[in-house]
């Protein structure tokens, strides 16, 4: 018998302070997220977005049958934000949920991640490690935090 190993699927994960976390967007109506985000997918070249909140917010969120199973499965964890997942078409500019949940812990820079989207052909969980960002170069938009599980140079 054969042995192979499966590698899973390459993302990164580029986490972005809001900066407009806090602003009102309508009358009592506040910007929760805390941090913005995508989550690239190499081998399909799949973009998703997230924004990260606190349990109850993001919670507060849920609207599909598949968010409201992972609803179920998930309970409040100190220290930790969570994301939907959605999906980006940047030719359309729009975004579509899928299947999926991020969650960051902050103390320890845990990231794990769920994407289940089939219609893109990323079906997968990861287990990532979030580092912090070198500075940007002037006039650049830099990620404040990174995770990966790929070399970023091919991309």
């Amino acid at each position: 018998m054969l042995n192979h190993e499966i590698k899973q699927p390459e993302i990164a994960v580029r986490l972005y302070d809001n900066n407009t976390y806090g602003t009102t967007y309508g009358r009592g109506l506040y910007r929760k997220a805390i941090y913005n985000g995508t989550i690239d997918a190499k081998q399909s070249s799949a973009k998703y977005l997230v924004d990260f909140y606190n349990y109850e917010d993001w919670a507060n969120q849920a609207k599909t049958d598949g968010q409201m199973e992972i609803l179920a499965n998930v309970t409040p964890v100190p220290d930790t934000l969570f994301s939907w997942v959605a999906h980006y078409d940047g030719a359309t500019k729009s975004k579509t949920p899928v299947t999926g949940v991020c969650l960051l812990n902050a103390s320890t820079m845990d990231v794990r991640v769920v994407i289940m989207d089939a219609q893109h052909d990323v079906e997968d969980s990861w287990h990532l490690t979030a580092r912090s960002c070198r500075l940007a170069e002037h006039g650049k938009r830099s990620p404040q935090l990174l995770a990966t599980n790929g070399d970023l140079q091919g991309w």
